[in-house]
């Protein structure tokens, strides 16, 4: 899988508190969530044109699957995610970075997860269009992140630190 380097997740140290807690209560099946907070454009020092983007995730908001199963979750309501993500930006002007969900035993998209997160991007609602896609193994609490862009699935940094 190619890596996007110009995209960095910054997890704050109690968002990740609250992942954990959120996989915790899910388990048996895949946990799911969202997480909010502010994308910063940072002008590479070696180029006059050229940005990288860091996520700087916040707050997250845990719920319930519509689909509860070990191997798959399903967030299938956007006007539901669309209410949640006004909520957070009229409360804290914050945005919805990333569409969280567990795996018992991987970091790494399914083939359920794939034509989703596809889906997602080609929905036509720009709050979709730049999502970055969490995954935490439920077995070791490791956490991997996504992003769908330019027609392709990258795989990025996923950083965790107070923020």
């Amino acid at each position: 899988m190619k890596v996007e380097k110009d995209i960095i997740l910054f997890v704050n140290l109690e968002v990740l508190d609250e992942i954990k807690q959120c996989v915790k209560k899910a388990y048996p099946n895949e946990a799911c969530g969202l997480i909010f907070g502010t994308i910063l454009e940072q002008k590479k020092s070696n180029s006059e044109n050229d940005y990288s983007y860091h996520y700087c995730g916040y707050k997250f908001e845990c719920f319930e699957s519509t689909h509860k199963s070990p191997v798959a979750f399903l967030m299938d309501d956007y006007n539901k995610l669309i209410e949640i993500s006004r909520t957070y930006s009229k409360e804290y002007n914050y945005q919805l970075l990333s569409i969280f969900h567990s795996h018992p035993g991987s970091v790494y998209p399914s083939g359920v997860d794939i034509p989703y997160i596809e889906g997602y991007y080609k929905s036509g609602v720009s709050k979709f269009k730049h999502l970055i896609w969490t995954i935490m193994n439920a077995s070791n609490e490791e956490l991997n992140g996504f992003i769908y862009i330019f027609d392709e699935l990258k795989q990025i940094s996923v950083k965790i630190r107070k923020l």
